[in-house]
């Protein structure tokens, strides 16, 4: 009897041979259906597995040491680009202070003192025998040209420091005077015209042209300086105040330090990590440079430059209502009028340069500062008279034109005019010479005052760069700093790591 056995992969009655995993290829065959749901899971359950892992790593202590580097590395990456970015940008801003803030204020300032003594010199003029003497003349075109061109100045500074709605009410009033100066000039030349032919009505262009000057271009001119001024200040107040934010970032990066090194002692029970010791130095460094610079930024910004611009302000003032004191003595004589009025308004003007003049005194106590220690090396270089002496002869210039100023109001309330003209200009009548001194003791007064506001202002210019040279090398300082923590963090825990290899 024999048996039919059908062996794997053969086929009976003629048919096709078969493979054993013929029935894989069948099932491959008969799609299998996924739910959203699965889908999601599968791509979940992914992410969640390497969470539970990396969940899992951090729970042991080369996870532990992983995580705390990078934490650590983070922190003081992060708080070293903070304060290097804070100083760059801090120097950023003084040196725009230096270049453009201050100059335009500077300019402001030249711009309201020119116009000023243009009219003065000129309205005096009409009173004075003869015509303006050759000096005169060249003291008043060039006054009105030193406007013109200081006006330039604080038009492009304001366009340099871009100072948003400050900068627009700067560029309206320099632009209001630039429109009034031709206006000014051209009612000014037309009395000095008049008086050359004896018109008695060049008087009355002359009154139009100075009420001009001082009921718009002075005001505005005013105006300009004190917002200019304004400016300069409170840049050097915001950018000498401490910086805290970013140095809080420095304290707390050097934080972490102390508590990784306190972790790894615990951990470990080995003696403290010379590369965390290193980071740890280097962010004390880096932490003790910036608060001597900003240190040095609040003393020189802060107290030195009050200092030294209170008397600047001063003592600009003073020459502004010195000059404007000159032009009523000259309207006084013209229009013949009572003095009561102008002598108070004198005595008060005298008050205000006495006052400006102890200010500069004042000033003079600190001369031990770098800053007015530059000054004195200044003045040696320019050769004009020390500042002491300079105050000292605006005293005594100050007492003879106020002696001078007592005897031009006797004369003109005694009606005796020419001798009023004699007072008031220094000048005989058909003469060039000159006659009482006390006439020229107003432009002597001037003179001092202006080498007074210059040594000022050579005073608050170093006081800002010594707030600029405190900044210097701190950004570039700290980063590296920060930068060499770093490393020095990875190489001290090099062998910790390469314990659970």
């Amino acid at each position: 009897m024999s048996h039919n056995v059908q062996l794997p992969g053969t086929a009976q009655d003629g048919a096709a041979p078969t493979s054993d995993d013929a029935w894989l290829d069948e099932l491959e065959r008969v799609p299998t259906r996924r739910t959203f749901g699965a889908i999601v899971r599968d791509y979940a359950t992914g992410p969640a597995r390497m969470a539970r892992r990396g969940a899992s790593f951090l729970a042991t202590t080369p996870g532990k040491l992983i995580a705390m580097m990078l934490v650590l590395t983070l922190a003081l990456l992060a708080a070293g680009a903070a304060m290097s970015s804070s100083m760059s940008k801090r120097q950023d801003s003084l040196d725009t202070l230096v270049t453009a803030t201050e100059p335009m204020s500077n300019s402001a300032h030249l711009l309201f003192t020119s116009l000023s003594q243009a009219d003065t010199v000129a309205t005096t003029g009409f009173v004075q025998p003869g015509m303006l003497t050759q000096e005169e003349m060249d003291l008043y075109l060039g006054s009105l040209d030193r406007a013109v061109s200081a006006s330039n100045d604080v038009f492009r500074g304001s366009v340099e420091t871009e100072n948003g709605q400050g900068g627009a009410e700067i560029e309206r009033l320099v632009t209001s005077i630039q429109r009034q100066i031709p206006l000014y000039s051209a009612l000014m030349e037309r009395a000095l015209v008049n008086q050359r032919m004896g018109n008695p009505v060049g008087v009355a262009y002359m009154s139009e042209a100075s009420g001009i000057m001082r009921e718009h271009m002075l005001s505005d001119a005013d105006r300009l300086y004190k917002l200019t001024q304004r400016q300069v200040a409170r840049e050097m107040a915001r950018l000498s105040a401490p910086q805290l934010v970013p140095l809080s970032g420095l304290f707390a990066a050097l934080f972490f330090l102390l508590l990784a090194q306190w972790w790894l002692w615990r951990t470990f029970r080995r003696r403290l990590n010379r590369g965390f010791l290193v980071a740890t130095a280097s962010m004390v460094v880096a932490i003790l440079w910036v608060v001597v610079s900003n240190l040095q930024l609040w003393q020189a910004g802060v107290v030195g430059f009050a200092r030294a611009a209170e008397p600047w302000e001063q003592l600009t003032a003073a020459r502004i209502d010195a000059q404007e004191a000159r032009t009523d003595e000259t309207f006084a004589l013209l229009r013949r009028q009572s003095v009561a009025q102008s002598s108070r308004s004198f005595d008060s003007t005298h008050q205000r340069v006495k006052d400006a003049l102890g200010a500069a005194e004042n000033a003079l106590d600190a001369r031990d500062t770098p800053a007015l220690r530059n000054a004195r090396d200044v003045e040696a270089q320019d050769g004009p008279v020390a500042a002491e002496e300079t105050i000292a002869s605006a005293h005594e210039s100050l007492n003879e034109w106020s002696s001078n100023h007592d005897a031009l109001l006797a004369a003109i309330d005694a009606g005796q005019y020419q001798e009023a003209v004699v007072l008031l200009t220094g000048k005989q009548p058909g003469t060039e010479e000159a006659g009482d001194v006390g006439a020229s003791a107003y432009r002597e007064l001037d003179a001092d005052l202006q080498d007074l506001i210059t040594l000022s202002r050579v005073s608050t210019r170093e006081y800002i760069t010594a707030s600029l040279d405190a900044t210097r090398l701190v950004s570039g300082a700290v980063a590296l700093l920060s930068l060499l923590a770093v490393i020095c963090i990875w190489i001290g825990i090099r062998r910790r790591i390469g314990e659970f290899l």
